[in-house]
């Protein structure tokens, strides 16, 4: 017999190992899961980035962390729209970024019955409602399907209008705006010098929509007949004027910028002067100029050279401001009406304590020419404005040294042109830029514009070629290689 000890297993050792493991391996995986479901990210790799939430939309969610409940988002669908997915969607990468402040709820009238039941009886919906309810705390606000889309008619009685643009985003943080904030921002837009009336003129319903989805009442005033301006005015808006104002009205609009932070909004009616209010503007550091922003270039008519002469003018978006920030390397036209230049006097401003920036200069080749009631036009640099400004702010609160500042006061924007506000004149760009310059002269530089997003179509053009090529690819060249290689596969088991 063998002196040596029988071998022994450490059962009880292994047990451990392995149980010790196995509990490892459970944390890990909870670990992991947990991290994946509270802590990750999300991209949107789409053609257009169509869920992209923009800076303005990011700022007003961010502000969503300072309520006490969170806001319950409701779509209440009865029937398929063409923008109900993309509604969903969205309102997914809200509740993302809002870190749990905005919980969608989706309810499916034919799916959820008693849920359905239950929100219409809540609510007051019918059974042909199409919309997001937007609730906190007993506050409520409504978006319709229709409001969130724009509609291209169809050209006969059949089709159905098409999908043209999709503007939920914009029409959704109005709303967040709206049941979130506390009160209403109220604009007065000024009357009595033959404005544009952003409340009353069709031409400028779509601005006056997009406005006031950011939680904007917009409400006419004379001044002549007020005698003042009202507490309540968080800005002015003085669009197209015609005439000039009277040295009462001017005296008002001073009181209003030193006493009252005053905030303005103003877009010029070239063809008419307004010296009073040019004298006004100039005494913050803005200067209007008497010409006319053009360029000239040769075209091509008939085979016959003749000398062009624009004066829908292309503008660019200078940096340095928060109006532009977002809308930077991009550019505005200025369509619809003719355009001045503005000149930023700086020495003025530093004496008054203003701080300019301009926003958007004309593109290359334009130029403000002073001799605009001549047919004659050429660039002379001793009389005419090279480089024009076309739009510029001015804001308060700037001491002497630039690198210092209190906080901030009044706020003005000027722009050279009004006829780009009309419906059907302006772009994405140029709505942004609106939406942008209101949202600063009310101190929200959080929340800057949003623009309705297009809806491009993917067409696959192809020539007579090209569509042989693909045929043969696919009924010649890909059978023979699949017939090839299975002759290959053949032939060598038969070896």
């Amino acid at each position: 017999m063998s002196d040596k000890p029988p071998f022994s297993i450490p059962r009880i050792r292994i047990g451990l190992h392995v149980a010790v493991q196995i509990v490892l391996v459970l944390l890990l995986f909870a670990v992991a899961n947990y991290l994946g479901f509270n802590h990750f990210n999300r991209w949107d790799f789409s053609r257009d980035q169509k869920y992209r939430l923009s800076e303005q939309t990011r700022g007003v969610v961010a502000n969503l962390a300072n309520l006490k409940k969170p806001v319950h988002a409701i779509v209440f669908f009865s029937g398929a729209t063409p923008v109900t997915q993309d509604v969903i969607r969205l309102l997914k990468e809200y509740a993302y970024a809002s870190k749990k402040m905005i919980n969608v709820e989706v309810v499916d009238p034919f799916l959820a019955v008693t849920r359905a039941r239950e929100v219409a009886a809540q609510y007051k919906l019918r059974d042909n409602d199409n919309v997001v309810i937007l609730d906190i705390d007993g506050r409520s606000k409504f978006v319709t399907a229709e409001s969130m889309a724009d509609w291209e008619p169809s050209m006969n009685n059949v089709d159905a209008p098409r999908l043209k643009a999709f503007k939920g985003e914009a029409v959704l943080t109005g709303a967040l705006l709206e049941i979130t904030e506390q009160g209403v921002n109220r604009i007065y837009a000024l009357t009595g010098h033959g404005e544009k009336q952003i409340d009353a003129d069709k031409s400028l319903t779509n601005l006056k929509d997009y406005i006031e989805r950011q939680n904007i009442q917009i409400a006419p005033l004379n001044l002549a007949e007020a005698g003042a301006i009202p507490d309540d005015a968080k800005a002015l808006m003085i669009i197209a004027p015609k005439q000039d104002f009277t040295d009462a009205e001017i005296k008002i609009l001073e009181h209003y910028w030193t006493e009252k932070r005053g905030r303005f909004f103003i877009a010029l009616e070239p063809e008419f002067s307004t010296p009073r209010l040019a004298i006004f503007l100039a005494g913050r550091g803005l200067s209007v100029n008497d010409d006319r922003v053009l360029r000239v270039a040769l075209a091509r008519l008939s085979g016959e050279l003749i000398r062009g002469v624009w004066t829908e003018v292309v503008g660019d978006f200078v940096e340095g401001s928060p109006i532009t920030r977002p809308l930077a390397g991009g550019n505005v036209n200025f369509v619809g009406g003719k355009t001045q230049s503005l000149t930023l006097n700086e020495v003025q401003a530093q004496t008054v304590g203003v701080q300019l920036h301009a926003l958007i200069k004309a593109a290359a080749g334009f130029w403000g020419e002073t001799k605009h009631e001549t047919k004659e036009y050429y660039f002379d640099p001793d009389e005419d404005n090279a480089d024009p400004v076309i739009a510029a702010s001015a804001e308060t609160g700037w001491l002497l040294d630039p690198r210092l500042r209190v906080e901030s006061a009044s706020r003005l924007v000027l722009i050279g042109s009004s006829g780009f506000l009309a419906d059907g004149q302006h772009a994405a760009s140029e709505l942004d830029f609106v939406l942008n310059s209101v949202n600063w002269l009310l101190h929200r530089e959080e929340i800057l514009g949003i623009a309705p997003k297009p809806v491009r179509n993917l067409a696959l053009n192809l020539t007579e070629v090209q569509l042989g090529s693909i045929a043969s690819l696919v009924m010649v060249v890909i059978p023979a290689c699949a017939a090839l290689l299975g002759l290959v596969v053949w032939l060598r088991r038969k070896v």
